[in-house]
């Protein structure tokens, strides 16, 4: 299902068609010409403060469901940007499938924090706890390499 595109290939309208979420597998310096009317949210920062109202063993219950809340409550569109803490094993989740189906109610890009290659998304390296591999045709998601 998942699409790739290189970035020479679109322009800002091309870009506003697609309608899976956007992920940008490049340098954030490259985005500016294509990114002018998104909204940058960095939730790292704003999730964790969020979830400090919850018990520190219970957070990870809540991490979805606060991550949701705070991208309904921002005005579209969202590049989503700083999303480190989401790997972190404890939440056990598919952070694609969540940003599919936030991306129903608003339209999403994401600036990958991993790597792209052989057709797969790549957070952390093998061996760490928190490394995490997507395969995007399993996915439907636009990846920009």
């Amino acid at each position: 299902m998942g699409s790739t595109f290189k970035l020479s290939s679109l322009n800002r309208e091309n870009l506003n068609k697609l309608m899976t979420p956007v992920v940008f597998c490049i340098d954030k310096g490259r985005l500016s010409p294509y990114i002018r009317e998104f909204k940058v949210l960095s939730v790292n920062r704003v999730l964790s403060n969020s979830l400090l109202g919850y018990d520190c063993g219970k957070r990870n219950l809540f991490v979805a469901d606060e991550l949701n809340k705070i991208i309904e409550n921002s005005d579209e569109p969202i590049l989503i940007t700083d999303f480190e803490m989401l790997f972190n094993p404890e939440y056990q989740f598919d952070i694609l499938k969540l940003f599919i189906l936030a991306n129903r109610k608003h339209k999403i890009a994401v600036l990958w924090c991993g790597r792209f290659a052989d057709g797969n998304l790549r957070f952390a390296e093998p061996g760490y706890v928190d490394y995490k591999s997507y395969n995007i045709k399993e996915y439907d998601i636009s990846c920009i390499i």
